[in-house]
Parts: structure tokens; sequence; C-alpha cells
């Protein structure tokens, strides 16, 4: 393919037999935003405080919450439904200035009651309990008896969140205290069923919030409820719980690729249109194959949705926003762009006064759902410019599949019983025109590429116009800062100055301190030897006064196996003196005895002779009671009145007992001096 790019930017096509397959093959970083532009979007306004602070001719609200970023892969994996895809809408929000002029709502955990309009008890407590799990391993099992789905400890929480956050949203609009809004939510809801979470889904956001409306708040007078569902896989959880029920309307476009498309099966095919009072409420698109786009889906629009839409006239609008139908996304294989999506959801908001709540559910290439979703805010905005072209023709298939889509429903909507012939376009044109309009699309689309690429460089000018205002601001901060360097050099030369001689200063210190180091070293060498002279000298007067001590103590010893001896001795002594007592003891008592027997027959004796006055008479008592010191020597007249042979006995028995008191006393004495003795060495 040759192309050609003029000075006037205009393009021209140089070979006529280029096709749209080239398209295909331009880089997704290389495609426009395609949003909308608006003359008041650079107005400011507060964010974050549920107050539109800018003049904005609706209110649209805007639900983000961080929280939502805890469900995440256990271990660490990195999984396309991430949580850098509610960031990177958020970011892509900011850096438009949209988020300034909305009103901005916290997420809300939604309560278990209204989880269980359209869940079972069971499953609500199973999701509740996620978080409650101690180990991870619990959480894997429970996740491995799932379809598709990861669990952590966040997951639980964000679960909640979500579901709660689209029924806030839902209910203000209902309420009409919003215009419209977009719940930026994770996980996605529309594959969860009643009793199982799967598909990445945990809780169905939307079928929660449509329930609500039409069971808990009958006064906000919601009684039908259109559920639109563009996600690129089929909302079987959302069909399936309102499968019955004909107030709420559901409408999904998919991929279903005859069964083999996930979540697989016969569920998504157009012959699935509800059951009893909600036969014909529940409408299935299948596409039969990928590589559908912007054509594709507003030829349904046109030819289905609006047409029943019109029919149904539905209170209130609940959209499904999966944005994995957008080009480049690695699960749908589609090409829908951020214009179609703008496009689709501009003829929803002719319906319901408007009062339309997205949901966002799939989208896993980062850059097209950050894209895609800031150009659907600003149709909600309502921005009035829209940058792109939907003048390409519809694949084939799609023109079968729509035609079997109104065959089949056309008995419950007669809406859809209009023959297809007055919708030609629908039809491949010939060959010819087939080849000139290619030609044509492909150079349309290329002006608009071009446009978008024209924008994108006087965005860049832009910015290098007032990069280069910021490098003339730096170079003349940077003169006033080589001044004030200059003005401080000569400053800096004093202060080199003053460091050399400070230096100077410093050898000359450490010198210094070097000189007294060594000295403190001598010093410490002398005070060593010191220490170590004196260590011996006390070493070894402890060693003499060990010996002396033990010297001293074997005299000592000595002394007392000395003093143990003459004890023995004293002890020895001392038996001998009490046995000697007792034996002078026993002579005193024998020869008192005898001194009284012999006074006794001196008595008789007495008696018989009757001496006269001289008579001499001695008596016991008065011999006891006698000391003999105190004894006399007789006195010469007894001594003339007693004969020689009376005198003598006497004489005999006086001295006798003399001689034994003598005794006594000398061994008392002696015993005294061996008590006396004994005590000292004791």
């Amino acid at each position: 393919m040759l192309l050609k790019f003029e000075a006037s930017s205009e393009l021209r096509l140089v070979d006529p037999s280029v096709s749209l397959t080239v398209l295909r093959k331009i880089r997704l970083s290389h495609l426009p935003d395609m949003t909308m532009t608006s003359e008041s979007s650079g107005k400011k306004c507060g964010e974050g405080d549920g107050k539109v602070a800018g003049k904005s001719q609706r209110k649209v609200g805007l639900v983000y919450d961080e929280t939502m970023c805890k469900h995440d892969t256990p271990n660490g994996k990195v999984d396309v439904e991430c949580p850098d895809r509610i960031r990177v809408i958020w970011e892509k929000l900011q850096l438009a200035g949209v988020t300034q002029r909305c009103v901005v709502l916290g997420g809300s955990k939604a309560e278990d009651k209204h989880l269980k309009l359209v869940h079972t008890k069971k499953h609500v407590n199973l999701v509740k309990s996620i978080s409650t799990k101690k180990k991870d391993s619990r959480r894997n099992k429970i996740a491995s008896q799932l379809d598709s789905i990861y669990l952590n400890g966040g997951s639980s929480e964000a679960a909640y969140l979500a579901a709660g956050s689209v029924v806030k949203v839902a209910e203000k609009v209902a309420e009409g205290e919003l215009d419209c809004g977009f719940a930026i939510v994770r996980p996605p809801g529309h594959h969860a069923e009643s009793d199982e979470a799967m598909g990445f889904c945990l809780f169905n956001n939307v079928a929660v919030a449509a329930s609500f409306l039409l069971n808990e708040r009958p006064d906000l007078d919601v009684k039908k409820i259109l559920i639109v569902d563009w996600d690129i896989h089929h909302g079987n959880g959302t069909q399936k719980m309102f499968w019955k029920d004909s107030r709420v309307l559901i409408f999904s476009v998919h991929r279903h690729d005859h069964g083999s498309f996930y979540p697989f099966g016969d569920d998504g095919d157009f012959n699935m249109v509800g059951e009893g009072p909600g036969e014909g409420f529940n409408i299935n698109v299948p596409w039969e194959q990928g590589g559908c786009g912007d054509a594709d889906y507003l030829a349904v629009w046109n030819h289905i949705l609006i047409p029943v839409t019109k029919e149904f006239k539905p209170d209130i609008i609940l959209l499904s926003a999966g944005f994995d139908a957008a080009i480049g996304d690695p699960l749908g294989g589609c090409c829908v762009t951020p214009y179609g999506y703008s496009v689709m959801l501009k003829k929803l908001m002719e319906f319901a006064h408007g009062k339309i709540v997205l949901a966002l559910e799939g989208g896993y290439n980062l850059e097209s759902l950050g894209k895609s979703s800031l150009a659907c805010v600003q149709v909600l905005l309502e921005d009035k410019q829209i940058h792109g072209s939907s003048e390409t023709y519809p694949l084939e298939s799609t023109r079968r599949v729509i035609q079997a889509v109104r065959e089949r429903l056309c008995t419950y909507w007669p809406s859809l019983d209009a023959s297809m012939a007055s919708n030609e376009n629908l039809k491949n044109p010939s060959a010819e025109r087939n080849s000139a309009d290619a030609l044509l699309r492909e150079v349309e689309e290329l002006k608009s590429l071009m446009a978008a690429r024209d924008g994108e460089l006087e965005a860049r000018r832009k910015e290098l116009k007032a990069k280069n205002k910021e490098l003339e601001a730096n170079e003349k901060e940077l003169e006033a800062g080589l001044m004030l360097i200059r003005a401080r050099e000569d400053v800096i030369c004093g202060l080199h100055a003053k460091i050399e001689s400070l230096q100077q200063e410093r050898d000359e210190a450490v010198a210094k301190a070097e000189r007294i180091d060594k000295e403190l070293q001598e010093d410490r060498a002398r005070s060593q030897e010191f220490k170590e002279d004196t260590e011996f000298c006390l070493s070894t007067l402890r060693r003499e006064k060990e010996l002396a001590i033990m010297a001293k103590n074997k005299d000592l010893e000595a002394k007392e196996k000395e003093l143990e001896a003459r004890l023995m001795l004293v002890h020895a002594r001392e038996d001998k003196i009490h046995a000697k007592i007792e034996r002078l003891q026993q002579e005193r008592d024998e020869a008192v005895a005898k001194a009284e027997r012999i006074d006794k027959e001196l008595q008789e004796d007495r008696s018989r002779s009757r001496v006269g006055n001289g008579s001499f008479a001695f008596s016991q008592e008065f011999y006891e009671d006698m000391d003999l010191d105190e004894l006399e020597p007789l006195s010469p007249e007894f001594n003339e009145d007693m004969d020689s042979e009376e005198l003598e006995p006497f004489q005999v028995i006086k001295k006798n007992m003399e001689r034994s008191h003598k005794k006594f006393i000398k061994d008392m004495e002696c015993i005294k001096f061996i008590a006396s003795e004994r005590a000292r060495v004791l």
C-alpha cells in the first residue's frame, strides 16, 4: 500500500487497491481517542465532595473506591482482571478534567438482604466468609471449585463494595438526585449466578441494583428496567435471574461462536427468549465470529435494540458496560472504537429521560479501556462534538444474525416484524461500489486519523511551547544562580585561604598529637613495666606471707598438741587427787567414827571413875563443831588430873586429826591449782 501525506494534511491514495485490512495493522497507540470535546471542558469545580461546583447540563455521578483494588490474585501473578483496570479509568478521567465536572461518590457496601434478592443465602455467606479464611489454601480451595475465579483477603470487601456502589448510583438516579452515573467497580458481575461465582464475578452487581429498585423502592415508581449488556461475553447470570420476569428486559450482544466462546453452551443463543411471564423479554444477539466493529454494533442498535426499546419504554436503563469488545482487547477479538461506544450510549440516552447507569464489567486492554470509558462519560455529560465515522458496512454474519433475531422475536415485538427490505444498508453493495466505497471509507478513516494526529501534534506543540517557557524561566533562574555563584566565588577564595591556614594549623596539631601520642605510648610502656614489677613484688609478698602463716600455723599446731598433752596430764592428776580425796575422806570418816567410839568409851569410863570437878566430858556435837586450829594443848591441870594412860589416847587422836587436817588443806590447795591451771589452758 502506498500512502502519501501532502503538506496540506490531506491524504491521497496512490494505490487504489488499498483495503480496510491495513487499518487493522495500525498499532493501537496510533489511534485517536475518538472522544468528545466541549467548550466547557476546561471549567474547574470541586472533586470528591459529592457536589457539582461547575456549570454542567447534567448531574453525572461517578463512583470510585481504591479499596476495590485490594481484590487481586493470591500469588501475586498478573491476571487480565487486575486492579489497574479501574485505576487507569480514574486516571484517564482525571487527566481529562472530567471528574471535576461530575458528582464524585465513594464506594458503598451492599447489604445482605439486598444481595439475597438475587443470590442464595449460601452463596452470600460463602463470599462473606472469604475474608475470614485464615489460610490462603482454603480460599484457593474455594476458588478451585468455581469457574475462572481467584480470591484473596480483599475479595469479599471488594465484592460488597462493587454491588453496593451500583445500587447506590442506581438509587440516586431513580430518585432524581443524579441524571445518570458510572460505577467504576470491580470485580465485575454479569456472569455471577444466584448460587455460583464465575468468570471473575462474585456478585451480580447490575442484577442486585435492578431487583433493589423493583422490590425495595416501590416508592420510586420504577416498573420497567432495561438491562443492556455490551460486554463481549454473554451475561449468563443476569439472564437467569430475570428469566421469568417481564419487568426487566435483558438485551445482550456478545460473541457466541456457535457455543464455543465463553461462557460456552447454548445460554447465549438467540433462541433463549425467556420463560413464562418473561418470555420474549430476553434478547440475545450472538456473534458468529470475532472481528465485529462499530458498524456491526450500530446495525444491531438500529435494527433490534432501538425499536424494541421504543416499545418497552423503560423507566431506567442499567448498562453492563464491558469494554472487552474494544480494539486490542486480549480476550474479545473485536474492534469497537471509543467512538462506537459513545454512539451506542448516545442512542440509549434518548430513552428513560436519559436515566442511565453504567456499571463496569469486562475490558482488559488498559489503553482501550481508559479511552472508551472517557468517551462514555463525556456522552453522559452531553458534550456535543463527536469525532469518528460509521460509514463502513457490517459483516455478512452480522446481517444473518440480525435477520435471525428479528424473525425469532417479531412475535413478541411488532416493531421487528418489518421486512428487512427497507434496511438495504445491511446488505453488501455491488463489487464496483464496494471497492470505491472501501477506498472512500479508508480515506475518511485516514482523514480522521490525520485529524487526530493533527490534534495530537497541536497538543504537543502547545506542550513544547509550555516547556520552552519553562526552560526560559529556568534559564533566567540559572543566570541569577550563576551571578550568585560568581559573587560567592570571592567568598570561596577567602575561605580557601582560611582553609589552607586551618590546614596548616591542623597539620601542626596532628604532629603535636602524634608526639603526644608517642609520649603516651612510652608512658604506657613504663606504666606497664611498673605494673609488672609491682605485681611481682605483691606476688612475692603474698608468697612470703603465706609461708609465714603456714609456719605459724605449724607452731600453733605443736603448741596445741603440747597443751592437749598437758591437759591430759592434768586430767590424770585430777583423777588421782579425786581418788586420794575420797580415800582421805574415808579415812577421816573412819577417824571420826573411831573418835566417837573412843569418846563414848571415855564417857563410860568417866562415869565409872567419877572424877570430881575436873571431870572431862566430850560430846559428839562439840567435837563435830570444833575447829582443829582452836584446839589448845591440854592444860597442866588436866594433865595432872589425868594419868598418862588416860591422856595418851587423846593426844594420839589430836595428832592424827591435825595431821589429817593439814593433809586435807594441802590436797585442797593442790586441787585449786589444778583447776586454775586447767582454766588458763582452756
